[in-house]
């Protein structure tokens, strides 16, 4: 039976301190000097503790990879214009990132450009059969059967490229097994939902349902 699971992650920046950029690409075939960058980058950022990636070169963390500190400033930062007031809470958006799609302990699927951890609510729809919109590109190619979901990664000439390459061009999903996968993946967002409350009002931040908005954005892919 196929093993799926959803992880949430995070895409970290803060590319933009005085460091030089390496000219090896792409970031998974030369992960070593892309996470020495991404570390000098964080630590002239002002970030406290090292991060660990879930791909090596890469700027995807897992959740409970984040420590405390870490979890503070980048908290802060993300929300700074909307605590100045510069910014209003309709132009906010969820933290960065997305769901790694993992078939029988395989990475096939990653977060795409723009996609945030409201996300979630793509792959909710995906098993109730519904084709819902995923807000990163490029996206998957979606077609439905009693009790299935078909994700289709192909490129043509024409279109972006899939990062990191996927080990498949297509996959079919079982619904329920997906559900279930869901439901896992939406206790690891509860928890860390508790962090960012724990956070809001220990710092004094002064954001209302601060969870809601950096996680489900408030609800507005659901």
């Amino acid at each position: 039976m196929m093993v799926i699971a959803l992880l949430p992650v995070i895409e970290i920046g803060y590319n933009n301190h005085g460091i030089e950029v390496p000219t090896q690409y792409p970031y998974w075939e030369n992960s070593a000097l892309w996470d020495a960058y991404h570390a000098a980058c964080y630590a002239a950022a002002g970030f406290k503790d090292e991060f660990c990636p879930y791909l090596p070169g890469s700027s995807f963390y897992q959740l409970s990879a984040i420590t405390a500190r870490n979890l503070i400033k980048l908290t802060k930062d993300h929300t700074a214009e909307l605590r100045a007031g510069t910014h209003a809470r309709e132009k906010a958006c969820a933290f960065f990132g997305g769901y790694v799609l993992r078939i029988d302990n395989e990475d096939v699927f990653f977060p795409q450009c723009c996609g945030q951890l409201s996300d979630i609510a793509y792959w909710e729809g995906l098993a109730a059969g519904v084709a819902s919109t995923y807000e990163g590109h490029p996206a998957p190619v979606l077609s439905f059967a009693a009790d299935t979901v078909q994700l289709d990664f192909l490129e043509s000439e024409f279109d972006e490229s899939f990062q990191p390459p996927l080990p498949m061009l297509s996959v079919e999903i079982c619904r329920p097994a997906l559900q279930l996968a869901i439901k896992q993946a939406n206790l690891e967002l509860e928890l860390f939902a508790q962090r960012l409350r724990e956070l809001n009002e220990a710092e004094a931040l002064g954001i209302p349902d601060i969870d809601k908005l950096l996680i489900w954005e408030d609800g507005k892919h659901a």
